[in-house]
């Protein structure tokens, strides 16, 4: 899904872990538009290239004054419950030790004997 997601707009920002999503637009209406577009990609009511064509009419629309719904309010509703992902850790405590000490190694290597854990 994020990949469809990067097709349709480098403006949306997944952040999965945390579950947050934004839009990093020139304008309010265009950022609303923007996370109106992405969950209609997520829910499959279209795909990237879909979403674009739509986006640019919806934005034509709305600059002409004219009625764009998914440019003046989003279209679905924001779960007020917390959606994020942690994730599952894939490194090992050992490995992360050891990647402690080897760091505290080069330290020591260049200034001394101040450890960092």
């Amino acid at each position: 899904m994020f990949s469809e997601l990067a097709k349709f707009d480098g403006s949306v920002i997944v952040e999965r872990t945390r579950g947050e999503i934004s839009s990093r637009c020139d304008m309010e209406a265009a950022n609303i538009l923007a996370l109106n577009m992405m969950n209609d990609i997520v829910t499959g009511k279209l795909i990237a290239e879909e979403a674009r064509d739509k986006y640019c009419e919806v934005t034509s629309a709305f600059m002409m004054n004219r009625p764009a719904p998914y440019a003046e309010k989003l279209q679905f509703d924001v779960s007020q419950k917390e959606k994020y992902d942690t994730d599952v850790v894939m490194i090992a405590d050992e490995m992360v030790e050891q990647a402690i000490e080897k760091v505290n190694d080069m330290v020591d290597d260049s200034i001394g004997n101040n450890r960092l854990h």
